[in-house]
């Protein structure tokens, strides 16, 4: 059976669709599954334990940058969904480009759970909108699956494993490794890199301290410069390296934090617009800040929740 999964962005987002996508493969060994993402995500395959056999990258920026690139962009996308025939297109977007897609798509049989009834023309099969619990399950309905909320697992590659032992070969002690996620896709979602920075400061005698600085953040660093480990510049298959050799890892909701819960890491998270219950990462173990002004906050806060979760009484507000 030859499936195509659609889903664009973003990491997290991808990280929750794994349980649907294992419960696919586990009622069809056979299943190859195809995934449209976007071209940021291309080496995320790599992590997904066996789960995506191939992809189908659209990078949605060129969207934005004309309409001569826009066109081109789409036309290079209809013109590889056409030269496959799938036997069912699975859309967790459900938006109307993403209906479009679907309704183009060769395919006999097409599951969505589309928000607004003018996107219905994209499905042969219409899934109920039902989003009364975790986003991960949601996705488990749209596919037609058990939806038992469940932890994923994560592969590391070998350049995973590479970069997992460069940061074990530096390090000169046995404290437990405290990872920071400073990156956020929205500034409303974004603790202050500077209430990161003094963590940082205030724990580095408890612990080694990682902090992760993505692509977009590159200019907090020096915040971070002689008070604890800086990772910046790495792929998805390195950074699922160095997240898997944190003892604990605290983020702002973002991708990072789900990689963090499917490789086993204990994960603190800071919400400001999410919701722990909806969109939190799958972790056997976990805790969450969540307030609607993200900054109030407090750095004294954040350390009593760590150290609930530490002791393994994971008070969360």
């Amino acid at each position: 059976m030859r499936i195509l999964a659609i889903r664009y962005s973003g990491l997290g987002d991808l990280v929750m669709l794994l349980p649907a996508l294992a419960r696919l493969k586990a009622r069809n060994p056979e299943a190859h599954i195809t995934l449209l993402t976007d071209r940021s995500n291309q080496a995320f395959p790599v992590v997904a334990d066996g789960l995506v056999d191939a992809t189908i990258l659209f990078d949605r920026r060129r969207l934005k940058k004309g309409l001569l690139p826009a066109l081109g962009a789409i036309a290079a996308l209809f013109r590889k969904l056409r030269s496959t025939t799938f036997d069912q297109v699975i859309d967790f977007h459900n938006f109307g480009e993403t209906a479009t897609i679907s309704y183009l798509a060769k395919a006999p049989v097409k599951r969505g759970a589309p928000k607004r009834s003018k996107y219905h023309y994209g499905y042969t099969e219409r899934v109920p909108r039902n989003e009364r619990d975790h986003r991960s399950q949601f996705f488990c309905r749209i596919a037609g699956v058990d939806d038992a909320w469940t932890v994923p697992s994560l592969h590391l590659s070998e350049s995973g494993r590479d970069y997992r032992g460069r940061l074990r070969d530096c390090s000169v002690d046995n404290r437990p490794v405290l990872g920071l996620n400073i990156g956020s896709t929205q500034e409303n979602r974004r603790w202050s890199h500077h209430r990161f920075a003094e963590l940082a400061r205030r724990l580095g005698g408890q612990y080694r301290v990682l902090v992760f600085i993505g692509p977009g953040e590159t200019a907090y660093a020096p915040a971070f410069e002689g008070v604890c480990e800086i990772v910046t510049g790495v792929s998805i298959p390195q950074l699922c390296g160095a997240i898997s050799c944190c003892d604990y890892f605290i983020s702002n909701d973002t991708g990072p934090v789900h990689l963090a819960g499917a490789l086993g890491v204990s994960t603190l998270t800071l919400f400001s617009t999410g919701e722990d219950w909806q969109v939190g990462a799958l972790a056997e173990r976990k805790a969450w800040i969540r307030n609607a002004e993200i900054n109030a906050i407090s750095v004294d806060e954040v350390m009593a929740r760590l150290a609930d979760l530490t002791a393994g009484t994971e008070a969360c507000a």
